[in-house]
């Protein structure tokens, strides 16, 4: 495939931004020639970091999948049940595809994926993207050195934070199962597959436990209200929306104002 790699932007929230910005480090490796997404300030977005022509600027993936093949890959950023009807349709289009995890919601879908793009010969690359850290590639260096000798157990920790899972698994983009996914496989498919690289060995069965224990109508704090807006505790709260949202965009209009 010849330099830069042509680069279709599947959904421009903020993976497909920080997927994107690879064209700006290394523009001899990477060139950003379409976007799609159905928000209007978002695709015109990316549309004038990257020079992206208007005829290649779409408010659905569908147009830009009804073309005629115009770029050598396809980053698919969409919201996670998003992902299999573009990764199925771009895949015969012979996309090469850098799919955000998780790769689907379903096992179904997930099979039917790498089934297109076995079928269309094109490669499929899921963003785990913890593995290719600094931090866990040089634990893999040493395990298989073998440094600390024999792996017989890994006792890893997702350190989530109390604010992310506030903000997208509580009201964010997450909080709905229907609408997405639940958080173990949005954010633990993360360890799975860390453990798998740094194992070397397909894991062979996984099991799960879990129960909602806080965030419960009985420990709602006295006085609270449905909105942070109008809520007595909102001050005190550390989950405040207010503080999250509303200063935290001041704080950043700020600093770009210095």
């Amino acid at each position: 495939m010849p330099l830069p790699v042509e680069v279709l932007i599947i959904g421009a929230g903020n993976r497909g931004q920080i997927y994107s910005f690879f064209a700006k480090d290394f523009p001899e490796r990477m060139k950003v020639v379409g976007v799609a997404d159905c928000r209007q300030v978002a695709r015109q977005n990316l549309q004038m970091k990257y020079s992206v022509a208007d005829c290649n600027v779409f408010d659905d993936w569908r147009g830009a999948a009804a073309r005629v093949k115009f770029a050598d890959a396809v980053v698919i950023a969409t919201p996670d049940r998003q992902h299999k009807e573009p990764a199925v349709a771009f895949a015969e289009k012979g996309y090469h595809i850098l799919l955000e995890k998780p790769m689907a919601v379903t096992v179904d879908d997930c099979k039917e994926i790498v089934a297109a793009c076995m079928k269309h010969n094109v490669i499929l690359s899921v963003c785990h993207v913890l593995r290719y850290s600094p931090a866990v590639l040089k634990v893999k260096e040493l395990l298989s050195q073998g440094v600390i000798g024999e792996v017989v157990h890994i006792q890893h920790l997702e350190p989530v934070g109390f604010y992310h899972f506030a903000h997208s698994f509580v009201r964010g983009n997450w909080r709905n199962e229907q609408e997405s996914t639940f958080s173990l496989l949005a954010k633990s498919c993360h360890d799975i597959d860390i453990i798998n690289s740094l194992i070397g060995k397909r894991c062979i069965k996984v099991s799960s436990f879990g129960s909602l224990s806080h965030f419960t109508k009985e420990n709602k704090p006295q006085g609270a209200a449905s909105r942070c807006l109008n809520c007595a505790v909102e001050q005190s709260c550390p989950y405040s929306a207010k503080k999250f949202y509303l200063e935290g965009v001041k704080n950043v209009s700020k600093f770009k104002s210095k």
